[in-house]
């Protein structure tokens, strides 16, 4: 059984569908690389597993355990958005900790 399992996933903002029926297998200690353009959709695939934005169908799993209405916070998922709000002189710790400040 794969760790992270993906079935038909279909993500849609108003009459627009942005993720067309994702199907992802990922096995504990595997890894997936998501290489697109600009507005292809990674982002949003992202934010789905990690539970911020609903998905329009589909189920989302852990652990053979599906996530699909669970708060984001009970997901045990953590997300690093690419940004410049990350301190260069800190550690990865320190940039942590200092949002729970």
């Amino acid at each position: 059984m794969a760790f992270l399992e993906i079935d038909g996933l279909k993500k849609r903002f108003g009459s627009v569908e942005i993720l067309k029926g994702i199907n992802v297998e990922l096995e504990k200690g595997g890894f997936l690389v998501l290489v697109g353009p600009s507005g292809c959709g990674k982002s949003t695939l992202l934010n789905t597993i990690a539970g911020l934005e609903q998905i329009t169908e589909g189920e989302i799993r852990v652990d053979g355990r599906a996530i699909n209405d669970l708060h984001p916070s009970k997901r045990d998922i953590a997300m690093v958005f690419q940004s410049y709000a990350l301190y260069p002189n800190m550690t990865v710790a320190g940039n942590i900790a200092f949002g729970m400040e």
